[in-house]
């Protein structure tokens, strides 16, 4: 997947590839290259007076070799002030690309990756990090054709821990605040004037960016946001759940659990009652150092976590599972929260054929979010699975993004399909590209 999205990009003229790296680091000034793991490298100490910055306030930065872009003129990384979902002050990353070029007035495309991981050596922070041991170097691949693109149009270019300290992997409110303070850091850190701002994302990347637009207007009202683009988006924990247990992507469904156990800690002592033995193994595996997507995905592929095997009961009927999935939902008849609706224009693109992340939820949701004035194009992709998806949908991605950011955006009716934003090379060619997609498919 990852190859074939640089090649798209690349091919659709969107990245100049001398934005991306292929070898070496170019002409670039000798920099540290070798950092301690995250939970060693006192750069990523939370201070304890850390409730006395302001949200998105910067900690601490350093200037950082990646294995990306020799484009940029550097790379920094910054620690910075969030607040997570319960109300506490916590830090965390993100590292910002420099343009060579910065387009003015200056212009920030926030990346949110798909981390899909319960432990900080799994975060993007440290898979950027030029030599890092990091097992999550896809991470740093699917940089490429959206930093490249980034750096191509003089867009600064981040990408933010979007966990926290706590891996609250999947709990809305705590990754889209990340998010948003993630923008805050970049505007403090460059000293930024009246920066206009984009996000992107795709799964889990789409589920942080997501939130991070329904948060917008009341966490971070005085970000200038022109457009969001996210893909693949994770709208209901529940039929999520329901879709992956079991599937060769059953990790996604157990580490979901996980991840809103170390989000809700009423939750986390429910669970821990109803796990087994082995159950409880598992959930230490899961947070455990080895534990980032690509090993729980072979360590758990076609398991049912629901069974007695792990549970003494099954965790979706026990009604504390039930509430967090509730209040993690974004479709307005299953929360019991009201629903925000962003103002700034989205872009969104999801495959029928996906077996990762249920199309159902989303398009409910851009119903429902056009029913009260959102201004969404929603493209579905039929025959296209969660990787295809991923790489067919991202050139129109991109050019809503450009578009977004020149103001030249083309008004069209809520949710209504189109083409407009695809070149034609990539719709004439899907067939061709649906045939050979697999090899790609991580």
């Amino acid at each position: 997947m990852l190859t074939s999205l640089l090649s798209l990009a690349l091919a659709a003229g969107l990245v100049d590839a001398r934005a991306v790296k292929s070898s070496g680091t170019g002409n670039a000034p000798p920099l540290a290259t070798s950092f301690p793991t995250p939970s060693e490298d006192p750069f990523y100490t939370i201070p304890a007076n850390i409730s006395k910055y302001a949200n998105g306030a910067v900690v601490r930065a350093r200037t950082v070799e990646t294995t990306e872009f020799q484009a940029a003129i550097n790379a920094r990384q910054v620690l910075y002030r969030t607040t997570n979902r319960a109300g506490k002050a916590t830090g965390t990353v993100t590292t910002v690309y420099i343009p060579p070029v910065p387009a003015s007035p200056p212009q920030i495309l926030s990346l949110q990756s798909f981390e899909d991981a319960l432990n900080i050596r799994c975060a993007p922070s440290w898979a950027n990090v030029n030599s890092s041991s990091t097992q999550e170097e896809y991470l740093a691949s699917y940089l490429d054709p959206i930093g490249g693109f980034a750096l191509a149009n003089g867009y600064y270019f981040i990408n933010s821990d979007d966990e926290d300290e706590d891996s609250e992997w999947l709990v809305g409110i705590t990754e889209g605040r990340a998010t948003l303070d993630g923008v805050r850091a970049a505007i403090n850190d460059l000293n930024l004037w009246s920066p206009k701002v984009a996000l992107i994302g795709y799964s889990g990347g789409a589920h942080e960016s997501v939130w991070a637009a329904s948060l917008a207007a009341a966490y971070a009202p005085e970000l200038d946001i022109v457009g969001a683009a996210f893909g693949g988006t994770p709208i209901d924990p529940k039929l999520g759940y329901e879709l992956l247990n079991g599937s060769p992507d059953a990790a996604l469904a157990g580490g979901a659990l996980v991840g809103y156990a170390n989000g809700y800690p009423k939750l986390n002592r429910t669970l821990n009652k109803i796990l087994t033995a082995k159950g409880k193994q598992v959930f230490a595996e899961f947070r455990g150092a080895d534990a980032c997507i690509v090993e729980s995905a072979a360590a758990f592929a076609g398991v049912n976590f629901s069974s007695p095997e792990y549970f003494k009961s099954n965790p979706l009927d026990n009604k504390e599972v039930q509430h967090v999935q509730k209040i993690e939902s974004l479709l307005e008849n299953v929360s019991p929260l009201p629903i925000p609706v962003p103002k700034f224009p989205r872009f969104e693109w999801h495959g029928l054929n996906d077996t990762t992340v249920p199309y159902a939820p989303e398009a409910e949701y851009i119903q429902q979010q056009c029913a009260k004035g959102a201004d969404i194009v929603f493209v579905s992709y039929p025959g296209l699975d969660h990787t295809e998806a991923a790489v067919i949908g991202l050139p129109g991605a991109l050019l809503f993004v450009q578009e977004a950011f020149k103001g030249t955006l083309t008004k069209t009716k809520c949710a209504k399909s189109t083409s407009i934003h695809h070149p034609p090379p990539f719709t004439v060619q899907r067939r061709h590209q649906h045939q050979h997609q697999q090899q790609y498919k991580a």
